[in-house]
């Protein structure tokens, strides 16, 4: 807990202001304009957060993947798997390199992207939502209320649970989408349907 507690810290507080300020270099690249004009619709919001969600869920999933690859697994991304079972400040538990290239960069991608035409308001809401969510996926409880459960094609907390438990396939942080495309949730799914057949035995 302590080693995790240090190297969350180390990469929420120092590593994650720092990459920040350097890809900004003194602009932060959004609209500022706090007039009512300038504060985004409620359709422009939720435009923008999909944007956002499907820029980074794609980003993710392929540097994730990467990162498994036998190569680099042991260097990098061996580290966040340290955690069999997840809790929820495992979510920032990684090394560095993966912090920056497979957790910073996929997020912050999106707002890069809309530039000016996003404004500050709904960067750091998207910010928020992004970082709600990872630490919900693996904080280790499937809560029944929670909002991400009714994302289309969604990832709930069980699915990433399976992927640090198995070390396998369900790379993907928002949406089921490019794991199936690519094949990389199957085993999961043989997985649930064992645990069915197991459960109606019981029964």
């Amino acid at each position: 807990v302590k080693r995790t507690a240090k190297l969350y810290a180390f990469n929420m507080f120092l590593l994650y202001p720092f990459s920040h300020c350097i890809a900004a270099k003194g602009d932060i690249g959004a609209s500022v304009d706090l007039s009512l004009d300038g504060i985004p619709t409620s359709y422009q919001f939720f435009l923008q957060m999909v944007f956002c969600m499907l820029t980074e869920d794609f980003l993710f999933h392929c540097s994730h993947r990467m990162l498994h690859r036998p190569s680099i697994y042991p260097y990098i991304h061996k580290i966040h798997h340290e955690h069999k079972v997840t809790i929820s400040v495992a979510a920032q538990y990684a090394h560095p390199i993966e912090f920056i290239f497979g957790n910073c960069l996929p997020t912050a991608m999106g707002p890069m992207i809309l530039g000016k035409k996003m404004h500050l308001t709904a960067i750091f809401a998207w910010y928020a939502i992004r970082n709600i969510e990872s630490v919900e996926g693996h904080s280790g409880y499937e809560f029944p209320w929670s909002p991400f459960r009714i994302i289309p094609f969604g990832v709930d907390e069980a699915y990433h649970a399976y992927h640090h438990s198995q070390n396998v396939g369900n790379y993907s942080s928002f949406f089921t989408l490019w794991d199936t495309i690519w094949g990389s949730n199957k085993q999961y799914y043989k997985y649930l349907e064992t645990k069915d057949k197991e459960h109606a035995k019981k029964e």
